[in-house]
C-alpha cells in the first residue's frame, strides 16, 4: 500500500456490520495500522444515538466526523456526502465510514458511489464484521433484521467472522458456508476481537475482492430499486433528528428497530445493575454507555451485545455526561422504564 499521489481520488473503506459486532475494534486496528506506515487515514462515525459514545484512542491523532441522532444511509444521506466533501479538503491517503449497525449497507455503498461524482473519492472496499453468534440468534428472529444482515454479507468485499471463541466447531462450519452461499466472492476470516492481520489491511484498498453492486444484491433479494430504505428509520420524524446538545426523545424505528437513551442521575448500584442486563429481552440486541457506580471508584464504558458484556475503566472528560443507549427490535419501552426505576436515571 501507497499514500496516493496529489490529485487522485481517495479510497473510501465502508465498515459495516450488525449491533455489537466489532466495527469499532476493528477501526481502531485499522487506525494503528494506517498510522504506523505513514498513511495518513480520516474517519466517520454514525451514531442512533444523540451521543457519540465509540471512541478513537486520542494518540492515534486522527481526524474524526461525528453523524449523530440519526442513519447515515438514509436521513443523513446528504450529510455524508458533505462530511466526505471537507475530510478530502484534509487530503487524507484513505476514509474509513463506520456505519450505525441499523444502516442498510445498500444504501450505504450506493451513497458514497454518488458522492463520488461530486468529492475526489472512490469506494475502495467495503467491509461487514460478523459477529457469529448473534447471526445465528438473528436468525430465529424478524425477517427484516435478518435481511440486514444478509444485505451486508452479500455486498461486502471483505468478510470479517468475529467472536469465534464463542462457536463451537460445527456452529463455525455452519456459518462459513452461510457466507460463502451468501457472498462466494469476498475474502472471509474468522477473528477473535476483530484482531485482523497487517497483509489483510493492506489488500483492502489494494483491489482485491469483488464489490457487488447495490442493484445486484437487490435483484438477489428481489427488493426493487425505488423501495423505501430498509433501515427501519421512522422517516416521518426525520424533523426531530437534527443533533443538539440537550437531552432529548427516543429514536423510534417504525415496526423495526428502536434506539432509547437514558441518563443516570446517580451512580449504580453494580450488583443490581448486572441483575438488569442479564433480565434484558433477547430482543433487546445491544448496550452501550457510560455508567459509575457506587460500590467503585472508577466510570466504565460498557458494550453489550446478545448477551454478552465487557466493562472497560475509562477516564471520560467530566462534562461528557453518564449515558446508556438501548437498540433492539419491538421491546416495550415501559418495561424497560420498570427494570430501571430501581437504579435510579433519566430516560430521554
Amino acid at each position: 500500500m501507497v499514500r496516493r499521489k496529489a490529485g487522485h481520488s481517495i479510497p473510501v473503506v465502508v465498515l459495516g456490520g450488525f449491533l455489537g459486532s466489532g466495527k469499532t475494534t476493528l477501526l481502531a486496528s485499522l487506525l494503528t495500522f494506517y498510522k504506523k506506515n505513514g498513511i495518513k487515514p480520516a474517519v466517520i462515525m454514525n451514531e442512533l444515538g444523540d451521543v457519540g459514545l465509540d471512541e478513537i484512542p486520542s494518540q492515534l491523532d486522527v481526524p474524526v466526523r461525528e453523524l449523530l441522532s440519526g442513519c447515515i444511509c438514509c436521513t443523513m444521506k446528504a450529510d455524508l456526502a458533505g462530511e466526505l466533501m471537507m475530510l478530502t479538503n484534509q487530503q487524507p491517503d484513505v476514509i474509513l465510514v463506520e456505519a450505525t449497525g441499523a444502516a442498510n449497507p445498500l444504501e450505504l455503498i450506493e451513497n458514497v458511489m454518488e458522492a463520488s461524482m461530486l468529492s475526489p473519492v472512490h469506494l475502495g472496499a467495503a467491509i461487514t464484521v460478523v459477529d457469529g453468534a448473534g447471526l445465528l440468534q438473528l436468525r430465529k428472529g424478524s425477517r427484516r433484521t435478518y435481511r440486514l444482515l444478509e444485505d451486508g454479507i452479500r455486498c461486502a468485499t471483505h468478510l470479517v467472522l468475529n467472536k469465534r471463541d464463542r462457536l463451537y466447531p460445527e456452529e463455525m462450519v455452519e456459518l462459513q458456508q452461510l457466507l460463502r452461499e451468501l457472498n462466494p466472492h469476498a475474502s472471509l476470516i474468522s477473528t477473535e476481537r476483530s484482531s485482523v492481520e497487517d497483509s489483510w489491511i493492506s489488500s483492502l484498498t489494494s483491489g482485491s475482492g469483488k464489490a457487488v453492486t447495490p442493484e445486484e444484491v437487490s435483484a438477489q433479494n428481489r427488493i426493487m430499486p425505488d423501495q423505501a430504505c430498509d433501515c427501519g428509520l421512522d422517516h416521518s420524524h426525520d424533523e426531530h433528528h437534527e443533533h443538539k446538545h440537550e437531552h432529548h426523545e427516543h429514536h423510534e424505528h417504525h415496526e423495526h428497530l428502536m434506539a432509547v437513551s437514558y441518563y443516570p442521575d446517580q451512580p449504580f448500584d453494580s450488583d443490581l445493575f448486572e441483575q438488569m442486563l442479564r433480565s434484558l429481552p433477547d430482543h433487546i440486541y445491544r448496550v452501550k454507555g457510560l455508567v459509575t457506580f457506587s460500590d467503585t471508584s472508577s466510570r466504565y464504558q460498557i458494550q453489550y451485545a446478545f448477551k454478552e458484556t465487557d466493562f472497560m475503566p475509562v477516564m471520560p472528560a467530566p462534562e461528557v455526561p453518564d449515558v446508556l443507549i438501548f437498540i433492539g427490535e419491538h421491546f416495550s419501552r415501559e418495561e424497560l422504564l420498570r427494570s430501571l426505576a430501581g437504579l435510579g436515571g433519566n430516560l430521554n
